[in-house]
């Protein structure tokens, strides 16, 4: 189970009982996209096109709002090892050799 597998569970797409009806606007590009995504038989309407386009929007939002927690709590994991003097001093040389070292067990 990956740390995103818990985000992607727990989001439900329920069928909804009514619908709203909205108008928005598009570029042409966005308009042709849609209309190409119906005309290929992807889609049954612009209306279908749109909700998963929604759907799909926020399940990246929930990604990203995921992987932002886990960065904000590895910075927070760097400051306290730094006020707890648990890091090393920057070394560029050391980070290259480090580097230099992985990159030739992969040849």
């Amino acid at each position: 189970m990956t740390k995103y597998d818990f985000v992607l569970r727990s989001i439900q797409y329920d069928k909804e009982p009514t619908m709203e009806r909205l108008t928005i606007t598009l570029t042409p590009d966005l308009a042709d996209r849609v209309k190409a995504a119906v005309d290929g038989g992807n889609y049954g309407s612009a209306s279908e096109v749109m909700r998963q386009a929604l759907r799909d929007w926020e399940l990246a939002e929930a990604r990203r709002q995921a992987e932002l927690a886990a960065l904000r709590s590895d910075v927070k994991t760097g400051l306290d090892q730094i006020a707890a003097s648990k890091s090393k001093p920057f070394n560029a040389a050391r980070i290259v050799k480090a580097g230099q070292r992985i990159a030739a067990k992969k040849r």
